[in-house]
């Protein structure tokens, strides 16, 4: 039986892994009741506000190895960033946490965007109101980059934007599988 999101606890979840791109990939699976979802279309304060944090992304993808920027970056780009703020406590000059995981997350909105031809939105429901990338395609599907990278923060997750990639790719495989 299916639960609301905020009622789950872990036994509620299902462990799954599978090998891609030469790691192991852990992830959690589950089923929630449905909840009705009003998708709001990004607005001029919206739009401002995620360019102002590709901005901010943009000066830490500088700080990698290989001229890294807003043009030539991936994910595991990203969970370099990430790790470097959560475990070497790397000095990123300017920034305070949230302005440095709101630029992560930016970033990861922008290149889930491109990978996956998502689109910004916001979405609010009886949990909140956040951005999006929604598909736009057959298949139906949400990812949420500044709560992805959030938890990446608060969690101390290694290498999470990068499964959350991994994942959309499998699952869009076995789509393509199923017709």
């Amino acid at each position: 039986m299916a639960k609301k999101y905020n009622e789950l606890d872990d036994k509620d979840y299902e462990d799954g892994t599978f090998e891609a791109e030469g790691r192991v990939v852990n992830y959690k699976k589950t089923t929630v009741d449905y909840v009705k979802q009003d998708y709001i279309n990004l607005n001029e304060a919206d739009k401002e506000f995620i360019n102002y944090c590709l901005g901010d992304a943009d000066d830490l993808l500088r700080t990698l190895p290989d001229d890294k920027n807003l043009e030539n970056y991936s994910a595991k780009d990203l969970d370099e960033l990430l790790y470097r703020w959560n475990n070497k406590k790397y000095d990123f000059k300017f920034f305070d946490e949230e302005q440095f995981v709101n630029a992560i997350g930016a970033a990861f909105g922008k290149f889930l965007n491109k990978e996956f031809q998502t689109i910004w939105n916001v979405i609010s429901d009886e949990y909140g109101t956040d951005y999006a990338c929604v598909s736009t395609g057959e298949h139906s599907f949400q990812l949420f980059p500044f709560s992805s990278a959030w938890k990446a923060v608060e969690q101390n997750r290694e290498d999470s934007l990068d499964a959350i990639v991994l994942i959309v790719k499998k699952n869009m495989e076995e789509w393509k599988k199923s017709k």
